[in-house]
C-alpha cells in the first residue's frame, strides 16, 4: 500500500492537520482523565457467538482492543430480515447463518430542461447476492447487478454530449459486478479488502449515489475500529472507483475512475449530549483521464485535491418533545501532485444547519457554501450528490465561481407511515455573488413493511425570468423539472 500521502502541498491543509491531530489527543486525555465514560456507537459490527477476550492488562485504560472472533460459524452482520431468513432456513447450517442480498427498484423519471428533449425513463435495477456467515471473524460477500430499461431512446443515458440531446438521466441498462469483498471482524475492528460500498459520514464527499439505479462502488482496502474508547477511525485506501454509468458507458473515464485515493476520517463521541465531533482527510488523485478535469456549463474542473475538515454534528434535547438540531462543518480543499500541471488552487468549504424539531416534526435553515475563484471550484467528485445543492441536481459539479445554497427545510412524520421532506433554495456564486436561480422540492416516503417502500419526489429549479442573465452570463439559467415514483423491494 502506497505510503499516506504528505500535505506539504497545502499549508492550509497541513495546518487543519495538525489542528485534527492536536484536538484528538486532547480528547483523549480527557477521556483517560473521566471517570464516567459512553461508548462509541461505531458502526463496527461486534465479533458474536463464543469469543475469547483479548489481554488488556497491560494497555491504558482507554485501549479495548475488545475480543477475538469465535472459532466456529457466527451469524452475518448485519442479519437478514424476517423473511430472508425463511428463504435461507432450507440451505441448512451454517449458510443459513449467512444473509441474502436481494433489492429491487422499480423507477419512472421524468425529466424536462429548457433547451433539451424531455426524457421520460422506466428502468428496474436488481442486485442479488450472498454474504456468508463468517468463521473465526472471517466472512465473504459477492453481489451483481443489473438495470433494465424500458427505452433507452427516450432520455439521456450519459452526460453530454452523449446525451442526444435529451435532459441527463444517468440511468443506463447495465451488467456489473456489483460488490465482491473478503472481510474480517473482530478485535473491535473490521477489515474489508475488494469492491465495496463505501459511505462515510453524511457522503458529502464520499458515498455509494445510491439515488441513481447504478451505485459507485469502490476497489479497496478498508480499516475501521473502535479500540480507543469513544473513538471511531477508518482508513481507506482506493484504486478503482466504478462509476454510475455502468459498464456500457461510450468512454471508460465515465465506466470508472482509475485512482490512488486515500480517505481517512476519525469520529469523538465522548460528549454525547453535545453530539458527534468528526476530522477528515481525503487524498484524491483520480488517475489518467480524471486528473485533466472535467469540463461542463460550470466549466472546466481538475478532480483531484487534497481535502482536510472537522465538523460538530449533534441534537440537543430539552425534553421529551423539543430538540435542538445543528451541524457546523468547515473544510479546505487544494491541488496536490494529481491535480495537473500548473494547476494551483486552495477553496474553502462551510456548512451550518440549525433547527428545531418537536415530537415528529423538524424545521431548520441550512446554510452551504463551496469556495470557487473563477478558475476552479471545490470540488466533491466521490459524493452522493443527489441531496445537496437541490434535487434538480444542477450543480453536480461546483461552478468555477463557487456556490452557495441557502436553503430552508421541513420534516414530518405523518400518520400512516408516511415521511415528508420539504425544501426551498436560493442559490449564488461564492466568487462574484451573481444569483444562479431558486428551488422548490418535496419528496413523500411510505415503508410498508421491513421489505416494501414506496416513494414519490418533485424538484422544480427556476433559474430563467426571474434573475437577470442569460445563458451566456449565467449557465444555469435553463429551467428544470423533475418527478420520480419508484418501489422498492429489498432482503
Amino acid at each position: 500500500m502506497p505510503t499516506i500521502f504528505k500535505l506539504h502541498r497545502s499549508r492550509i491543509a497541513f495546518r487543519c492537520a495538525v489542528s485534527i491531530s492536536c484536538a484528538t489527543w486532547l480528547m483523549l486525555a480527557a477521556t483517560n482523565a473521566s471517570a464516567q465514560s459512553t461508548p462509541s456507537p461505531a458502526p463496527v459490527p461486534a465479533a458474536s457467538g463464543n469469543s475469547t477476550p483479548a489481554a488488556t492488562s497491560a494497555l491504558p485504560g482507554w485501549i479495548n482492543p475488545g475480543s477475538a472472533p469465535t472459532s466456529g460459524w457466527t451469524n452475518a452482520i448485519p442479519p437478514n430480515t424476517a423473511l430472508g431468513s425463511w428463504l435461507l432456513k432450507p440451505a441448512g447450517d451454517p449458510l443459513d447463518q449467512g444473509r441474502i442480498i436481494f433489492n429491487s427498484r422499480l423507477s419512472n423519471e421524468y425529466a424536462s430542461q429548457m433547451g433539451l428533449k424531455q426524457s421520460d425513463a422506466l428502468t428496474l435495477r436488481t442486485r442479488v447476492g450472498y454474504q456468508t456467515p463468517s468463521y473465526a471473524g472471517f466472512y465473504g460477500l459477492g453481489a451483481f447487478e443489473n438495470t433494465w430499461s424500458l427505452d433507452p431512446r427516450n432520455y439521456g443515458n450519459f452526460p453530454a454530449p452523449f446525451n442526444n440531446g435529451h435532459a441527463v438521466i444517468p440511468d443506463a441498462r447495465n451488467n456489473q459486478l456489483n460488490q465482491l469483498l473478503l472481510g474480517f471482524n473482530g478485535f473491535n475492528s473490521n477489515v474489508t479488502a475488494g469492491r465495496q460500498e463505501i459511505n462515510l459520514d453524511n457522503q458529502r464527499f464520499v458515498g455509494v449515489s445510491d439515488w441513481r439505479q447504478n451505485e459507485t462502488t469502490y476497489d479497496a482496502i478498508r480499516v475501521q475500529t473502535t479500540m480507543l474508547e469513544n473513538f471511531w477511525l477508518s482508513y481507506t485506501y482506493n484504486w478503482n472507483v466504478n462509476r454510475i454509468y455502468g459498464e456500457y458507458a461510450p468512454t471508460s473515464i465515465l465506466n470508472h475512475f482509475p485512482s490512488s485515493n486515500q480517505f481517512i476520517n476519525i469520529h469523538y463521541t465522548g460528549l454525547p449530549e453535545l453530539g458527534t465531533f468528526g476530522g477528515y482527510l481525503y487524498h484524491l488523485n483520480l488517475g489518467p483521464g480524471a486528473t485533466a478535469a472535467r469540463t461542463t456549463a460550470a466549466g472546466t474542473q481538475t478532480l483531484s485535491s487534497d481535502t482536510v475538515g472537522v465538523f460538530l454534528d449533534g441534537r440537543y434535547k430539552f425534553n421529551q418533545d423539543w430538540s435542538a438540531v445543528y451541524r457546523l462543518e468547515y473544510a479546505s480543499q487544494a491541488n496536490n501532485g494529481a491535480s495537473g500541471p500548473g494547476v494551483a488552487f486552495s477553496e474553502n468549504y462551510w456548512r451550518a444547519t440549525a433547527g428545531a424539531a418537536y415530537q415528529k416534526y423538524e424545521a431548520g435553515f441550512t446554510f452551504e457554501n463551496l469556495g470557487g475563484n473563477g478558475k476552479q471550484g471545490f470540488q466533491t467528485p466521490l459524493a452522493t450528490l443527489h441531496p445537496y445543492d437541490g434535487w434538480a441536481n444542477d450543480f453536480l459539479t461546483t461552478p468555477a465561481a463557487g456556490l452557495r445554497d441557502y436553503y430552508g427545510y421541513f420534516k414530518a412524520s405523518l400518520p400512516g407511515a408516511i415521511d415528508l421532506e420539504a425544501q426551498l433554495h436560493y442559490f449564488t456564486a461564492e466568487h462574484t455573488d451573481t444569483t444562479y436561480g431558486r428551488e422548490a422540492d418535496i419528496m413523500l416516503s411510505h415503508k410498508i413493511n421491513e421489505n416494501w417502500t414506496i416513494l414519490g419526489e418533485a424538484a422544480f429549479y427556476d433559474g430563467n425570468g426571474h434573475f437577470p442573465g442569460t445563458a451566456a452570463t449565467n449557465p444555469f439559467s435553463a429551467n428544470i423539472t423533475k418527478y420520480w415514483i419508484r418501489v422498492t423491494f429489498s432482503l
